[in-house]
Protein backbone atom coordinates (compact mmCIF):
# COMPACT_ATOMS: atom_id res chain seq x y z
CA UNK A 1 0.00 0.00 0.00
CA UNK A 2 0.79 3.13 -0.44
CA UNK A 3 1.47 6.53 1.76
CA UNK A 4 0.82 10.02 1.35
CA UNK A 5 -2.59 11.99 0.54
CA UNK A 6 -3.72 10.13 -3.07
CA UNK A 7 -4.24 12.30 -5.72
CA UNK A 8 -5.96 12.29 -8.85
CA UNK A 9 -5.90 14.34 -11.61
CA UNK A 10 -8.51 14.73 -14.40
CA UNK A 11 -7.06 15.91 -17.22
CA UNK A 12 -9.07 17.26 -20.01
CA UNK A 13 -12.05 18.35 -18.24
CA UNK A 14 -12.20 22.45 -18.85
CA UNK A 15 -11.17 24.74 -15.23
CA UNK A 16 -14.68 25.61 -14.03
CA UNK A 17 -15.53 21.70 -14.23
CA UNK A 18 -16.62 20.73 -10.25
CA UNK A 19 -15.40 17.14 -9.98
CA UNK A 20 -17.44 16.41 -6.96
CA UNK A 21 -18.24 12.66 -7.79
CA UNK A 22 -14.49 12.10 -8.36
CA UNK A 23 -13.81 13.70 -5.04
CA UNK A 24 -16.19 11.48 -2.94
CA UNK A 25 -15.22 8.37 -3.68
CA UNK A 26 -10.87 9.57 -3.54
CA UNK A 27 -11.84 11.03 -0.05
CA UNK A 28 -12.95 7.57 1.16
CA UNK A 29 -8.81 6.49 0.78
CA UNK A 30 -7.60 9.76 2.34
CA UNK A 31 -7.00 11.04 -1.67
CA UNK A 32 -8.37 14.13 -3.16
CA UNK A 33 -9.92 14.65 -7.11
CA UNK A 34 -8.44 18.11 -9.19
CA UNK A 35 -9.16 19.28 -12.28
CA UNK A 36 -5.95 19.60 -14.28
CA UNK A 37 -6.92 22.95 -15.90
CA UNK A 38 -7.73 24.58 -12.63
CA UNK A 39 -4.53 23.72 -11.36
CA UNK A 40 -2.46 25.96 -13.57
CA UNK A 41 -4.70 28.46 -12.89
CA UNK A 42 -6.54 28.68 -16.44
CA UNK A 43 -9.64 31.46 -16.67
CA UNK A 44 -12.89 29.98 -15.30
CA UNK A 45 -14.77 31.78 -17.50
CA UNK A 46 -17.27 29.22 -20.27
CA UNK A 47 -15.57 28.69 -23.60
CA UNK A 48 -17.29 30.33 -26.33
CA UNK A 49 -19.34 27.66 -27.77
CA UNK A 50 -21.03 27.76 -24.07
CA UNK A 51 -21.29 31.28 -23.39
CA UNK A 52 -23.15 31.43 -26.95
CA UNK A 53 -26.00 29.43 -26.16
CA UNK A 54 -26.25 31.07 -22.77
CA UNK A 55 -25.34 28.06 -19.93
CA UNK A 56 -23.97 29.39 -16.89
CA UNK A 57 -20.82 26.95 -15.99
CA UNK A 58 -22.84 26.18 -12.54
CA UNK A 59 -25.18 25.04 -14.70
CA UNK A 60 -22.91 22.57 -16.60
CA UNK A 61 -20.40 22.00 -14.16
CA UNK A 62 -22.55 18.54 -12.42
CA UNK A 63 -22.97 16.45 -15.72
CA UNK A 64 -21.07 17.90 -18.41
CA UNK A 65 -19.66 16.54 -21.53
CA UNK A 66 -17.12 19.63 -21.91
CA UNK A 67 -13.76 18.93 -22.36
CA UNK A 68 -10.62 20.94 -23.52
CA UNK A 69 -9.27 19.98 -27.21
CA UNK A 70 -7.17 17.39 -27.57
CA UNK A 71 -4.32 19.35 -29.36
CA UNK A 72 -3.45 21.27 -26.19
CA UNK A 73 -2.61 18.62 -23.86
CA UNK A 74 0.83 18.44 -24.91
CA UNK A 75 3.42 16.20 -22.99
CA UNK A 76 4.59 19.72 -21.71
CA UNK A 77 1.14 20.46 -20.22
CA UNK A 78 -0.01 17.39 -19.04
CA UNK A 79 3.04 16.91 -17.23
CA UNK A 80 2.32 20.58 -15.53
CA UNK A 81 -1.16 19.74 -14.72
CA UNK A 82 -0.39 15.99 -13.12
CA UNK A 83 3.54 15.89 -12.14
CA UNK A 84 2.05 14.62 -8.77
CA UNK A 85 -0.85 12.31 -9.90
CA UNK A 86 -1.37 9.14 -8.78
CA UNK A 87 -3.66 8.59 -11.30
CA UNK A 88 -5.61 10.58 -13.79
CA UNK A 89 -9.05 10.40 -15.42
CA UNK A 90 -8.71 10.76 -18.87
CA UNK A 91 -11.51 11.06 -22.20
CA UNK A 92 -9.87 12.87 -25.47
CA UNK A 93 -6.33 13.75 -24.49
CA UNK A 94 -3.81 11.42 -25.65
CA UNK A 95 -1.92 9.16 -22.67
CA UNK A 96 0.97 8.44 -24.42
CA UNK A 97 4.50 6.25 -23.18
CA UNK A 98 6.11 9.83 -23.25
CA UNK A 99 3.19 10.93 -20.61
CA UNK A 100 4.08 8.08 -18.49
CA UNK A 101 7.27 8.83 -18.08
CA UNK A 102 6.98 12.51 -17.63
CA UNK A 103 4.37 11.44 -14.37
CA UNK A 104 6.46 9.39 -11.75
CA UNK A 105 3.49 9.03 -9.73
CA UNK A 106 1.28 7.59 -11.82
CA UNK A 107 -0.05 4.25 -10.78
CA UNK A 108 -3.36 4.14 -12.10
CA UNK A 109 -5.16 5.71 -15.56
CA UNK A 110 -9.15 5.99 -15.45
CA UNK A 111 -11.00 6.21 -18.66
CA UNK A 112 -15.15 6.94 -18.10
CA UNK A 113 -16.20 5.22 -21.58
CA UNK A 114 -15.95 2.68 -23.40
CA UNK A 115 -13.04 2.97 -25.42
CA UNK A 116 -9.79 3.18 -24.31
CA UNK A 117 -7.91 3.88 -27.38
CA UNK A 118 -6.62 7.23 -26.25
CA UNK A 119 -4.27 5.26 -23.68
CA UNK A 120 -1.12 3.41 -24.52
CA UNK A 121 -2.17 0.03 -23.04
CA UNK A 122 1.13 -1.86 -23.87
CA UNK A 123 3.54 1.15 -22.46
CA UNK A 124 0.97 1.71 -19.50
CA UNK A 125 1.39 -1.89 -19.21
CA UNK A 126 4.91 -2.36 -19.42
CA UNK A 127 5.28 -0.02 -16.45
CA UNK A 128 3.24 -1.34 -14.48
CA UNK A 129 0.32 1.41 -14.73
CA UNK A 130 -3.17 -0.04 -14.45
CA UNK A 131 -5.72 1.57 -16.96
CA UNK A 132 -9.88 1.11 -16.25
CA UNK A 133 -12.20 1.52 -19.19
CA UNK A 134 -15.92 1.49 -18.53
CA UNK A 135 -17.20 -0.91 -21.21
CA UNK A 136 -21.05 -0.94 -21.68
CA UNK A 137 -21.38 1.73 -19.17
CA UNK A 138 -24.31 3.78 -21.60
CA UNK A 139 -25.00 0.54 -24.08
CA UNK A 140 -28.98 1.50 -24.07
CA UNK A 141 -27.90 5.39 -24.75
CA UNK A 142 -26.11 4.48 -27.48
CA UNK A 143 -28.63 2.31 -29.18
CA UNK A 144 -31.47 5.50 -28.63
CA UNK A 145 -28.51 7.52 -30.81
CA UNK A 146 -28.20 5.34 -33.30
CA UNK A 147 -31.95 4.23 -33.68
CA UNK A 148 -32.82 7.99 -33.72
CA UNK A 149 -30.05 8.64 -36.21
CA UNK A 150 -31.39 5.79 -38.37
CA UNK A 151 -35.29 6.49 -38.39
CA UNK A 152 -34.00 10.45 -39.39
CA UNK A 153 -32.00 9.53 -42.33
CA UNK A 154 -35.07 7.09 -43.41
CA UNK A 155 -37.72 9.57 -42.84
CA UNK A 156 -35.36 11.88 -44.60
CA UNK A 157 -36.23 14.40 -41.72
CA UNK A 158 -31.98 15.81 -42.26
CA UNK A 159 -33.16 17.10 -46.05
CA UNK A 160 -36.71 18.00 -45.41
CA UNK A 161 -35.85 19.68 -42.42
CA UNK A 162 -33.12 21.69 -44.24
CA UNK A 163 -36.10 22.59 -46.97
CA UNK A 164 -38.29 24.07 -44.92
CA UNK A 165 -35.52 26.41 -43.17
CA UNK A 166 -34.78 27.74 -46.77
CA UNK A 167 -38.47 28.44 -47.34
CA UNK A 168 -39.24 25.29 -49.24
CA UNK A 169 -42.13 23.24 -48.43
CA UNK A 170 -42.23 20.70 -50.35
CA UNK A 171 -43.72 16.70 -49.86
CA UNK A 172 -42.17 15.51 -52.96
CA UNK A 173 -38.39 16.06 -51.63
CA UNK A 174 -39.73 12.92 -49.32
CA UNK A 175 -39.54 10.34 -52.07
CA UNK A 176 -37.86 7.97 -52.54
CA UNK A 177 -38.84 6.94 -49.08
CA UNK A 178 -39.76 2.70 -48.20
CA UNK A 179 -40.95 2.71 -44.94
CA UNK A 180 -38.40 0.81 -41.64
CA UNK A 181 -40.39 -2.41 -42.30
CA UNK A 182 -39.03 -2.55 -45.88
CA UNK A 183 -35.34 -2.13 -45.22
CA UNK A 184 -32.42 -3.48 -43.69
CA UNK A 185 -30.34 -2.46 -41.47
CA UNK A 186 -26.76 -3.96 -41.35
CA UNK A 187 -24.66 -3.66 -37.86
CA UNK A 188 -20.92 -3.68 -37.69
CA UNK A 189 -19.99 -5.29 -34.58
CA UNK A 190 -22.34 -7.30 -32.85
CA UNK A 191 -21.44 -6.90 -28.69
CA UNK A 192 -23.16 -4.99 -26.12
CA UNK A 193 -24.56 -1.90 -28.00
CA UNK A 194 -25.28 -3.77 -31.64
CA UNK A 195 -27.76 -6.14 -29.57
CA UNK A 196 -29.56 -3.26 -27.96
CA UNK A 197 -29.80 -1.93 -31.32
CA UNK A 198 -31.13 -4.70 -32.54
CA UNK A 199 -33.94 -5.19 -29.63
CA UNK A 200 -34.62 -1.46 -30.48
CA UNK A 201 -35.01 -2.22 -34.63
CA UNK A 202 -36.64 -5.35 -33.91
CA UNK A 203 -40.43 -3.36 -33.49
CA UNK A 204 -40.07 -0.77 -36.35
CA UNK A 205 -39.97 -4.17 -38.67
CA UNK A 206 -36.42 -3.68 -40.00
CA UNK A 207 -34.45 -6.73 -41.28
CA UNK A 208 -31.45 -7.29 -39.31
CA UNK A 209 -27.54 -8.22 -40.72
CA UNK A 210 -24.69 -8.28 -38.38
CA UNK A 211 -20.73 -8.83 -39.05
CA UNK A 212 -18.73 -9.80 -36.05
CA UNK A 213 -15.72 -12.86 -36.73
CA UNK A 214 -16.44 -12.77 -32.60
CA UNK A 215 -20.06 -13.33 -32.24
CA UNK A 216 -21.41 -16.92 -32.27
CA UNK A 217 -24.26 -17.47 -35.14
CA UNK A 218 -26.50 -18.84 -32.14
CA UNK A 219 -25.88 -15.41 -30.32
CA UNK A 220 -26.95 -13.41 -33.50
CA UNK A 221 -30.14 -15.60 -33.49
CA UNK A 222 -31.60 -14.70 -30.48
CA UNK A 223 -31.89 -11.55 -31.08
CA UNK A 224 -33.28 -12.41 -34.78
CA UNK A 225 -30.05 -11.15 -36.96
CA UNK A 226 -27.95 -12.70 -39.23
CA UNK A 227 -24.17 -12.96 -39.30
CA UNK A 228 -22.70 -12.18 -42.82
CA UNK A 229 -19.32 -11.08 -43.81
CA UNK A 230 -18.70 -7.32 -43.98
CA UNK A 231 -19.08 -7.33 -47.89
CA UNK A 232 -22.43 -9.14 -48.26
CA UNK A 233 -23.41 -6.62 -45.44
CA UNK A 234 -22.34 -3.34 -47.41
CA UNK A 235 -24.65 -4.69 -50.37
CA UNK A 236 -27.55 -5.69 -48.77
CA UNK A 237 -28.04 -3.12 -46.57
CA UNK A 238 -30.28 -0.12 -46.61
CA UNK A 239 -28.82 1.25 -43.36
CA UNK A 240 -25.46 0.27 -41.84
CA UNK A 241 -24.66 1.10 -38.83
CA UNK A 242 -21.08 0.97 -36.72
CA UNK A 243 -20.48 -0.36 -33.49
CA UNK A 244 -16.71 -1.79 -33.98
CA UNK A 245 -13.84 -0.70 -32.17
CA UNK A 246 -11.38 1.65 -33.15
CA UNK A 247 -7.78 -0.80 -33.21
CA UNK A 248 -5.33 -1.58 -35.16
CA UNK A 249 -7.07 -3.59 -37.47
CA UNK A 250 -10.31 -0.93 -37.58
CA UNK A 251 -8.74 1.88 -38.62
CA UNK A 252 -10.65 3.42 -42.03
CA UNK A 253 -12.66 -0.06 -42.13
CA UNK A 254 -14.61 1.55 -44.08
CA UNK A 255 -13.37 3.84 -47.38
CA UNK A 256 -14.26 4.36 -50.94
CA UNK A 257 -14.18 0.63 -51.48
CA UNK A 258 -16.74 -0.42 -49.30
CA UNK A 259 -18.92 2.65 -50.32
CA UNK A 260 -18.93 1.77 -53.63
CA UNK A 261 -20.30 -1.52 -52.51
CA UNK A 262 -23.37 0.48 -50.90
CA UNK A 263 -26.77 0.90 -52.35
CA UNK A 264 -26.87 4.50 -53.76
CA UNK A 265 -30.07 5.15 -51.61
CA UNK A 266 -28.21 3.82 -48.51
CA UNK A 267 -27.32 5.90 -44.89
CA UNK A 268 -24.30 5.18 -42.67
CA UNK A 269 -24.68 5.87 -38.99
CA UNK A 270 -21.58 6.12 -37.02
CA UNK A 271 -21.76 5.97 -33.00
CA UNK A 272 -18.72 4.14 -32.20
CA UNK A 273 -15.35 5.98 -33.31
CA UNK A 274 -15.00 8.24 -36.33
CA UNK A 275 -11.76 6.97 -37.52
CA UNK A 276 -13.39 3.56 -38.05
CA UNK A 277 -14.48 6.00 -41.17
CA UNK A 278 -12.01 7.16 -44.06
CA UNK A 279 -13.72 10.65 -43.43
CA UNK A 280 -12.40 11.92 -46.80
CA UNK A 281 -13.95 9.01 -48.55
CA UNK A 282 -17.23 9.42 -46.74
CA UNK A 283 -17.31 12.85 -47.92
CA UNK A 284 -16.67 11.76 -51.42
CA UNK A 285 -18.89 9.37 -51.17
CA UNK A 286 -21.93 12.13 -50.08
CA UNK A 287 -20.70 14.26 -52.77
CA UNK A 288 -21.12 12.21 -55.79
CA UNK A 289 -23.99 10.14 -54.19
CA UNK A 290 -22.03 6.80 -53.85
CA UNK A 291 -24.87 6.54 -50.92
CA UNK A 292 -27.42 8.81 -49.66
CA UNK A 293 -26.60 10.80 -46.38
CA UNK A 294 -25.04 9.77 -42.87
CA UNK A 295 -25.58 10.15 -39.34
CA UNK A 296 -22.29 10.72 -37.50
CA UNK A 297 -21.81 11.20 -33.94
CA UNK A 298 -18.00 10.76 -34.44
CA UNK A 299 -15.27 12.02 -36.40
CA UNK A 300 -11.76 11.16 -37.30
CA UNK A 301 -10.97 14.33 -36.20
CA UNK A 302 -12.87 15.89 -33.11
CA UNK A 303 -13.67 18.33 -32.38
CA UNK A 304 -15.16 18.45 -36.16
CA UNK A 305 -13.26 21.32 -38.03
CA UNK A 306 -15.73 24.45 -38.34
CA UNK A 307 -15.30 24.46 -42.15
CA UNK A 308 -15.84 20.19 -43.15
CA UNK A 309 -18.25 19.82 -45.80
CA UNK A 310 -19.81 17.59 -43.47
CA UNK A 311 -21.50 20.25 -41.45
CA UNK A 312 -22.93 21.65 -44.92
CA UNK A 313 -24.26 19.13 -46.22
CA UNK A 314 -28.47 18.92 -45.77
CA UNK A 315 -28.23 14.98 -46.01
CA UNK A 316 -26.14 14.60 -42.49
CA UNK A 317 -27.14 14.61 -39.03
CA UNK A 318 -24.10 15.55 -36.78
CA UNK A 319 -24.15 15.43 -32.89
CA UNK A 320 -20.96 16.25 -31.29
CA UNK A 321 -20.10 12.65 -29.23
CA UNK A 322 -22.89 12.54 -27.18
CA UNK A 323 -24.70 8.98 -27.84
CA UNK A 324 -23.57 7.96 -24.73
CA UNK A 325 -24.88 11.12 -22.77
CA UNK A 326 -27.89 10.46 -20.06
CA UNK A 327 -27.43 12.49 -16.82
CA UNK A 328 -27.65 9.04 -15.18
CA UNK A 329 -25.43 7.69 -17.25
CA UNK A 330 -22.25 10.05 -16.66
CA UNK A 331 -23.07 9.73 -13.29
CA UNK A 332 -22.79 6.43 -12.70
CA UNK A 333 -19.64 6.11 -15.28
CA UNK A 334 -18.25 8.77 -13.34
CA UNK A 335 -18.82 6.97 -9.90
CA UNK A 336 -17.90 3.75 -11.04
CA UNK A 337 -14.24 4.78 -12.46
CA UNK A 338 -13.33 6.94 -9.90
CA UNK A 339 -14.37 4.03 -7.55
CA UNK A 340 -12.15 1.65 -9.15
CA UNK A 341 -8.96 4.33 -9.26
CA UNK A 342 -9.28 4.73 -5.59
CA UNK A 343 -9.66 0.78 -5.03
CA UNK A 344 -6.33 -0.12 -7.18
CA UNK A 345 -4.37 3.00 -5.61
CA UNK A 346 -4.62 1.02 -1.84
CA UNK A 347 -4.28 -2.51 -3.36
CA UNK A 348 -7.66 -3.68 -3.36
CA UNK A 349 -8.34 -4.72 -7.07
CA UNK A 350 -11.71 -4.56 -7.63
CA UNK A 351 -12.66 -8.42 -9.90
CA UNK A 352 -14.28 -6.33 -12.70
CA UNK A 353 -14.02 -6.65 -16.25
CA UNK A 354 -13.16 -2.66 -15.76
CA UNK A 355 -9.47 -3.48 -15.49
CA UNK A 356 -8.12 -3.48 -19.62
CA UNK A 357 -4.70 -4.92 -18.28
CA UNK A 358 -4.95 -7.36 -15.42
CA UNK A 359 -1.59 -8.79 -15.71
CA UNK A 360 -0.11 -5.55 -14.14
CA UNK A 361 -1.39 -6.66 -10.59
CA UNK A 362 1.48 -8.93 -10.68
CA UNK A 363 4.00 -5.84 -10.88
CA UNK A 364 2.25 -3.11 -10.35
CA UNK A 365 4.10 0.37 -10.70
CA UNK A 366 5.88 1.56 -6.80
CA UNK A 367 5.10 4.62 -5.58
CA UNK A 368 7.51 7.46 -5.89
CA UNK A 369 8.07 10.37 -3.80
CA UNK A 370 8.67 12.02 -6.98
Amino acid sequence: MSVGRHTLVLLDRPAWFLPAIEHEEMVKIGGEALVGWARLGESREIDPANASLGLPAAALSRISLAYVARAKHTPDVVERMAHDADAVMVTSAMVTAEVMDRLPKLRVIGRPGIGYDVVDVEAATARGIAVFSAPGFCAREVADHTLMMALALARKAPVLHAAIRRGVYERGLASPMPAPYEMTLGLIAFGEIGREVAARAKPFGFSLLAHDPFVAPAVANQYGVTLVGLDELLTRSDIVSVHAPLTTQTVHLLGAREFALMKRTAYIVNTARGAVIDQEALISALRNGTIAGAGLDVFEREPLEADSPLARMENVVLTPHTAGMSDSSQIAVRHRTSRNIAAALVGQWPETRDLINPQVKAHPRQHSAG
